[in-house]
């Protein structure tokens, strides 16, 4: 299970429905921290604007790892942090990522990822 942390509140997602209502929710409410209850030294930051987001994954054993993709040239905000640029993708493959951390705790290989120094 993850513990989704939005402005709107706190949800509980447990299955691909809730990735799909918590990426709705998102379209308005713009970004949430995910937290893994299997893996609380993992973090997750996403983000939607439109038809694109971003997710930041962080651990203690590997650092801090962004989304790579074709956009934006400036860094964008979302919950809060800082963004790298080119960080955002497709929500489509968002989804799959967030479906991917809620079955493993771990950081998602379905998209391509960039350090964060």
């Amino acid at each position: 299970m993850i513990r989704a942390h939005h402005r709107t509140g706190v949800d509980e997602v447990r299955g691909t429905e809730d990735v799909r209502r918590l990426l709705d929710l998102l379209s308005v409410a713009e970004d949430a921290t995910l937290v893994h209850r299997d893996t609380p030294d993992n973090r997750v930051w996403v983000g939607v604007r439109g038809d694109r987001g971003a997710m930041l994954f962080t651990d203690v054993g590997t650092g801090s790892w962004a989304s790579l993709g074709e956009g934006p040239r400036r860094r964008p905000r979302y919950a809060g942090v800082r963004f790298p640029t080119h960080c955002e993708i497709p929500v489509a493959d968002l989804a799959k990522a967030i479906e991917e951390f809620l079955a493993t705790g771990e950081r998602p290989t379905r998209v391509p990822w960039q350090q964060v120094r």
